[in-house]
């Protein structure tokens, strides 16, 4: 009995060696297997995290500064508001550059801050088409005046677990990115599509802009990375963080001289894990 207990107590390093091996054989098999785009979402989801962190000093320490630029040249502008001559006009309208200049500064730093930190879901019952029919409101007189047609399909929807301000600023994102789009001076339309199968909410950005060439598609959420001078480069990345966020997807299609589909995949209620296969499928091309 002896024998046996001790022949059992000297293998026990093996065995619960063999086990911890068998363990990380195991995690990293299922990490190589993983779905590919889950293991990009999180390696994005770190890189974030580690940016946010960064983010909020360095903005502080920019900020300051920055803000007592601003509040000075406010003062100069004041002092100048009744130039007479044409030098005081020249300064005056170089203190009022440099003052937009660092108001956009400013708001470049908000944004990136935001981007970086991100927000946590607050997720709570939304009607989606409502959202989508104020989100419309809002931005339809700055289309208007660009001369573009904003069109709307919206199927009836069930009612759906999100976070309605996340997903109210993301679809705002996706709006502005395709006025942008639009070249002016021609007709232009805008297509907001709604409708949901199968536990999964699809909302549908459709535009007859320039589209994106195919270079380019792999770049656009990529941070600070625009094509548009003044862009910030964080309205697609922004709105592809929040769909992540909703265990959702952003797919786009586009193609050039045609325009361009955004599309939103979300689950209709948050899950533990996904009740249904996430589609696959691409949107539906443009229509000119």
């Amino acid at each position: 009995m002896k024998i046996a207990l001790m022949l059992i107590l000297s293998a026990l390093p093996l065995i619960v060696g063999a086990g911890v091996f068998a363990y990380l054989v195991a995690s990293a098999r299922r990490k190589e297997e993983a779905d590919p785009e889950t293991i990009e979402r999180q390696r994005r989801a770190e890189q974030l995290a580690y940016a946010g962190a960064l983010a909020g000093g360095l903005v502080h320490e920019i900020k300051n500064p920055l803000n007592s630029l601003s509040l000075n040249l406010q003062l100069l502008a004041e002092e100048w508001a009744n130039a007479e001559t044409p030098e005081e006009r020249r300064a005056l309208k170089r203190i009022q550059m440099l003052l937009a200049e660092t108001n956009r500064l400013a708001g470049t730093l908000d944004d990136f801050l935001g981007f970086a930190r991100g927000q946590p879901l607050q997720p709570a019952p939304c009607d989606v088409n409502k959202l989508i029919e104020e989100v419309s409101a809002f931005i339809a007189p700055e289309l208007e005046s660009r001369k573009i047609e904003l069109r709307k399909c919206l199927e009836p929807l069930p009612e759906c677990i999100l976070d309605g301000n996340l997903l109210r600023q993301a679809l705002l994102n996706l709006l502005l990115n395709a006025k942008e789009a639009m070249e002016e001076g021609r007709p232009h339309e805008i297509i907001l599509r709604s409708g949901a199968v199968d536990g999964w909410l699809r909302i549908d950005v459709i535009d007859t802009g320039r589209g994106i060439p195919p270079e380019n598609l792999d770049k656009i959420f990529e941070a600070f990375y625009s094509t548009r001078k003044g862009g910030t480069g964080l309205g697609l990345p922004t709105a592809r963080r929040i769909v992540e966020q909703h265990d959702g997807r952003l797919l786009v299609h586009s193609e050039p001289g045609k325009g361009s589909c955004f599309a939103m995949i979300l689950p209709v209620a948050p899950l533990p894990a996904p009740a249904a296969q996430k589609p696959k499928e691409k949107p539906k091309e443009a229509r000119t």
